[in-house]
């Protein structure tokens, strides 16, 4: 990677950025000197109280919280283009937005927010930041879950599209289009964390589905300030097309190896 990675001057786009995992991302980035953080949630009230804090320590300049729906194309897109028309550079895209429900009438959106509108940020982000499309290269970060790596009865279509964003950055961040774009992306795979995410509803399931998903891992709920830190960690070091396991409030670990290993191994027995 040349030389070591840093957030100064950087533009940055979190989606999910209202509350926990986000908005811990949008403070931490902050405060290593970022020239912009730019946050996107349809949680209005919450994404405003933030904002207010924030541009009280940070300034104004700094922070933008814009609502937006990530599942709606239009909405993603004319928040890009505001970001990119007040700052005409975009370094870092975050796609943390997700949701978990049990209503069964409502898969759709959860297919919608949590894979659908990754695919669309990362297109976007693509165009904005490949030095191929006149960008300067960047860092794109997919946020996928333990359950992308473990079946999970219990969660079965949150879990396939947090599988489904592991298998989407893993195909599209080449060699080939690093070569030309310049834009590093990566794959975090997260453990439990407290956040409203897990209500009680879920929290069981989800604990339990993360249990052995990895050789001697637990299932240990970890702090949201684990999971910031282990996001920034991987933002500064990882390589484009790398996968990370984010767990147990431990640094992150690199599983492209095993990752990799296991679609070899199905791919040989087809």
């Amino acid at each position: 990677m040349g030389q070591p990675f840093c957030f100064d001057d950087k533009v940055v786009i979190v989606t999910g950025g209202a509350a926990g995992i986000g908005s811990g991302l949008v403070r931490d980035i902050l405060s290593q000197d970022a020239r912009h953080v730019a946050y996107l949630d349809v949680a209005q009230r919450e994404g405003e109280v933030l904002e207010r804090e924030l541009i009280n320590v940070f300034g104004t300049l700094k922070v933008m919280f814009i609502k937006c729906d990530v599942s709606n194309e239009t909405q993603l897109n004319a928040a890009f283009k505001k970001v990119l028309n007040k700052f005409y550079k975009l370094d870092i895209v975050i796609n943390n937005a997700a949701i978990l429900t049990a209503e069964d009438t409502l898969y759709k959106r959860m297919v919608d927010v949590n894979f659908t509108a990754v695919i669309c940020s990362t297109m976007m982000a693509l165009a904005a930041m490949g030095n191929d499309k006149g960008g300067s290269g960047g860092v794109i970060v997919n946020v996928s879950s333990m359950l992308a790596l473990k079946p999970n009865m219990h969660l079965p279509v949150y879990s396939a599209t947090k599988a489904a964003v592991l298998q989407f950055t893993n195909n599209i961040a080449t060699n080939d289009l690093y070569s030309k774009s310049q834009v590093r992306m990566m794959t975090v795979c997260l453990g439990p964390t407290d956040t409203a995410l897990l209500s009680k509803q879920f929290s069981e399931h989800f604990d339990n589905g993360c249990t052995h998903c990895i050789a001697s891992r637990t299932a240990e709920r970890q702090r949201v300030e684990s999971a910031v830190k282990g996001i920034i960690d991987v933002i500064k070091k990882a390589e484009n097309g790398s996968t990370w396991v984010i767990a147990n409030n431990e640094p992150p670990v690199d599983i492209t190896v095993s990752v990799k290993e296991g679609v070899r191994i199905v791919c040989n027995k087809c």
